[in-house]
């Protein structure tokens, strides 16, 4: 009985021996990344914010601040190519929505906006409705839509679309003030035509 005792006991300590495991260096069959990337990154991260910024100081000096506006608007269902959403705020303390809105092609651009009017229960082209409350402004071109809401300088807006040359024939300029109707343009022959006859 010993004599097995022992055997198992010599077996138990051969089992628990210890292999040694060879480990295979590979680095020097992978090959090396040039880059070392434990050394600090240099490349330079440009904050987008601030080039639009700069870009619309250049337009108005007014503008102090901007601020992305991240939720989806009505028109942007309609998929233009590209969008521009902010919130500018003013050196006078009022703030400006600018929504701006391309589309591939003046169809879409239509069904956008007639869409819209729809959603804001304007009846028609042109009616003597209001949109909102508060003052609007909206640019009805053959592939843009810009929208703006809120401290909206309508002088300002339209010299500045006027100088831009934003506008062609047959391009619509709506207005509205606090608690206005909508005042409808169209441009004819470099004029601003008024559709509504509202005062």
């Amino acid at each position: 009985m010993t004599r097995i005792a022992f055997i198992m006991l010599i077996l138990v300590l051969a089992a628990c021996g210890r292999k040694e495991v060879k480990i295979v260096d590979l680095s020097d069959r992978i090959p090396k990344a040039k880059r070392d990337y434990n050394a600090p990154d240099t490349t330079k991260v440009v904050d987008t914010t601030l080039l639009d910024l700069a870009k619309f100081q250049s337009w108005n000096p007014e503008i102090k601040s901007i601020r992305t506006l991240e939720r989806k608007s009505f028109l942007e269902r309609f998929q233009p190519k590209k969008v521009e959403k902010f919130v500018w705020y003013l050196t006078n303390g009022d703030s400006v929505e600018y929504e701006r809105l391309v589309f591939v092609d003046s169809l879409r651009t239509y069904n956008a906006f007639y869409n819209y009017l729809d959603r804001m229960d304007i009846a028609y082209f042109g009616a003597e409705g209001s949109f909102q409350k508060d003052p609007l402004a909206l640019l009805l071109t053959d592939t843009v839509i810009l929208r703006l809401s809120g401290g909206v300088d309508f002088k300002f807006w339209e010299a500045h679309i006027d100088t831009k040359a934003w506008m062609g024939n047959g391009d619509v300029w709506i207005k509205q003030k606090k608690y206005r109707n909508a005042q409808w343009f169209v441009l004819e022959e470099d004029k601003l035509t008024d559709l509504t006859n509202s005062k």
